[in-house]
């Protein structure tokens, strides 16, 4: 590592969570710079015929700061080339990191009621965040809304259902968009989009609570707009949009 945060891992493996969401595992080495839950690494990974986005993409970490072994990214692979290239990775291959920096900026010291909205992809940093909570036995106060529009998109739901019931301070809400796609009688969450009714069914605290958003800029935005109607003072949101997944 130098002095301006770059470092280098060892690609380990991938592991295919949807038909195109994969989360991809670095070996820790002691060379990388710790990072807290919520927070974002740039990747860089030079390849041949680089489409107008360059050789760089910022990834939020999927992993939590406990796990000793790993650091992952979770991500859609698409037809751009820097994902072709992501995608192409073999164990061994040294990749170049830079960071980390903050966007949902968690502080496990707030006491604060903590309400976590995300759309699609946006998800992976409260999977780092959760697991952080309950592998630190922390007694932050969270509560989940995750929006995806059908059930084959979703990812790390078994995660957040089994962490929904073994920590006794954290619910997850998951919702989905397209309720055509369902069968009533193997799907247990909301259906339709995270609006104020649903807000208010699960959040107790409205003013008092702290909002994090991440997914894509037109749901955050919304969203935003919808809490301060809601009486949410501004200082109180927190958000990350995830501008495109390629």
């Amino acid at each position: 590592m130098n002095e301006n945060g770059i470092f280098f891992l060892p690609f380990v493996k991938k592991e295919q969570l949807t038909f195109d969401t994969y989360t991809f595992y670095f070996k820790r080495t002691g060379e990388e710079r710790e990072f807290t839950p919520g927070q974002y690494y740039e990747m860089t990974l030079p390849h041949k015929n680089m489409d107008e986005r360059g050789d760089s993409r910022v990834f939020t970490i999927s992993s939590s700061p406990t796990d000793k072994e790993f650091i992952t990214i979770t991500t859609k692979i698409i037809q751009s080339t820097f994902k072709m290239r992501l995608n192409s990775l073999v164990t061994g291959d040294k990749v170049q990191f830079d960071g980390p920096w903050d966007d949902l900026n968690f502080d496990e010291k707030d006491t604060s009621p903590h309400v976590f909205i995300a759309g699609g992809i946006g998800v992976t940093p409260y999977h780092s965040i959760v697991e952080y909570v309950t592998d630190k036995n922390l007694k932050t106060q969270m509560i989940l809304f995750a929006s995806w529009k059908k059930r084959e998109e979703m990812i790390f739901d078994d995660f957040f259902r089994d962490a929904n019931n073994h920590l006794e301070n954290f619910s997850y809400v998951p919702t989905i968009t397209d309720g055509g796609s369902l069968n009533p009688e193997e799907w247990d969450g909301e259906k339709g989009y995270i609006n104020s009714e649903m807000i208010k069914r699960y959040v107790y605290e409205i003013d008092k609570s702290k909002y994090f958003f991440s997914g894509p800029p037109a749901m955050v935005n919304s969203l935003k707009k919808t809490i301060i109607d809601m009486g949410v003072p501004k200082e109180k949101i927190i958000f990350e949009e995830f501008e495109g997944y390629v």
